[in-house]
């Protein structure tokens, strides 16, 4: 299914909590001098310009990122984030951040995940980006192809992160976040993570989750916790308990294998702002628990 574009969501709420959470860990990443590598699954077009029709129609980075970017005194960590998404300036940035001319360009601007990963990678450090829908995959081509460090491939995330683990370089993350168009998608995203974790237990995993009325995020949360990773398998969730409409998307989760030290207390922080912060079906908490204590 391949009808999803993440132009429509991109800065929600759902965004300021699976791309804090990304932050922290590239940051952690950052601290040594050895090189690291990022696998994202589900690249999307890189970044996405929330003054074009496609944000507009859904206004949902308004009661996202908007408002986070207004909130008072953000954690320290998140803050950082916040500053380095209200810098982002594609056009100003010209061809080595793929700008057509002949576009219309009316900002303001908010990276994905490929480009969020792309402004902390060292000369040594390495991102490989999936993306199967044709027209998502032709604009993330036209963006990052001026960068050696980035390695794009057409195709499904599920199977190909299965192959290609383990990486070369073995110190890093994968991140997944997955439409979920259909929910078989829940299923593929449980078992590709276990089997790439199995071929690389010491990689830090990272799958994003939409928290619907329909509860398919329960069998995710299952699958995980059978997960005995050496670092433990954390859960954070961002939700509120007013969902309504079935299908309707009442909040964002993460399941973490081996998280970095501090993690989850600086995500803690992190969600709990969020949810005093950003605008949600009803009153919303942020909730972490351990599935598997890290040894």
């Amino acid at each position: 299914m391949l009808s999803y574009l993440h132009g429509f969501h991109a800065g929600n709420f759902a965004d300021m909590h699976k791309h804090a959470a990304l932050w922290l860990v590239l940051c952690h990443l950052r601290k040594k001098k050895k090189p690291f590598c990022v696998i994202d699954t589900h690249a999307g077009s890189g970044w996405y310009d929330l003054g074009s029709d496609q944000a507009a129609k859904t206004g949902e980075w308004k009661d996202g990122y908007a408002r986070a970017k207004a909130g008072p005194n953000p954690p320290e960590m998140l803050a950082g984030f916040l500053d380095h998404v209200a810098r982002f300036d594609p056009v100003a940035k010209g061809r080595d951040y793929g700008v057509r001319e002949k576009d219309a360009y009316r900002g303001p601007f908010y990276p994905g995940s490929p480009f969020i990963v792309r402004e902390m990678l060292r000369e040594e450090d390495e991102l490989v980006l999936m993306e199967l829908h044709p027209r998502e995959h032709e604009t993330l081509h036209h963006r990052v192809k001026r960068d050696g460090r980035i390695h794009l491939h057409k195709r499904d995330g599920y199977e190909g992160l299965v192959a290609m683990m383990p990486p070369v370089i073995r110190r890093g993350l994968v991140l997944m976040d997955p439409s979920y168009d259909v929910k078989q998608d829940y299923q593929k995203a449980a078992n590709a993570v276990q089997h790439a974790w199995e071929k690389w237990p010491n990689g830090t995993f990272m799958l994003w989750y939409p928290i619907l009325e329909d509860g398919f995020d329960d069998d995710l949360r299952t699958s995980f916790g059978a997960i005995k990773a050496s670092g433990g398998v954390l859960c954070a969730e961002l939700a509120t308990d007013q969902g309504g409409a079935k299908g309707r998307m009442r909040g964002t989760g993460l399941l973490v294998i081996n998280p970095p030290w501090q993690f989850d207390q600086q995500l803690a922080d992190i969600g709990d702002w969020l949810a005093k912060t950003c605008k949600f079906p009803g009153p919303a908490q942020h909730r972490i628990n351990w599935l598997v204590a890290a040894q």
